[in-house]
């Protein structure tokens, strides 16, 4: 009967024994897969935050050089209109404001005639247009 215990436990012990050495292989396997996708997620993100960092450097510069065109458009606003300044090739007309305040009292004037003069048919009756 001794036999039969012996041979026994060298069989639990040799079922326990491979369990362990499946259940190990199984971890190494999953732990080198999980280090494999790790290794290629750090490259990607790697590779993105550098692209990002290219991005964001054009976008500045973008951002740079239409703040540096507006600016260069109200400087040359700013000459031609209150400096009177012109490019190479162009005419400045200049305009004062009192003609333009002649030309607003020659409108009402002409309008006051009107008036006048349509008081006056409204008046004689006679006359038809």
């Amino acid at each position: 009967m001794a036999r039969k215990k012996k041979k026994n436990k060298k069989g639990i012990n040799f079922l326990l024994l491979a369990l362990l050495g499946g259940a190990a292989t199984l971890l190494i396997f999953f732990n080198l897969n999980l280090w494999n996708q790790r290794k290629i997620t750090s490259a990607r993100l790697t590779e993105t935050q550098e692209q990002l960092e290219n991005v964001s450097a054009q976008k500045e510069y973008f951002d740079l050089d239409e703040n540096e065109i507006d600016v260069d458009k109200e400087i040359e606003k700013i000459a031609r209109e209150q400096l009177l300044l012109k490019k190479e090739g162009e005419r400045v007309i200049v305009l004062s404001r009192e003609e333009e305040e002649e030309v607003i009292r020659e409108e009402e004037e002409e309008k006051e005639e009107k008036d006048v003069l349509e008081k006056i048919i409204d008046f004689l009756p006679w006359i038809d247009e």
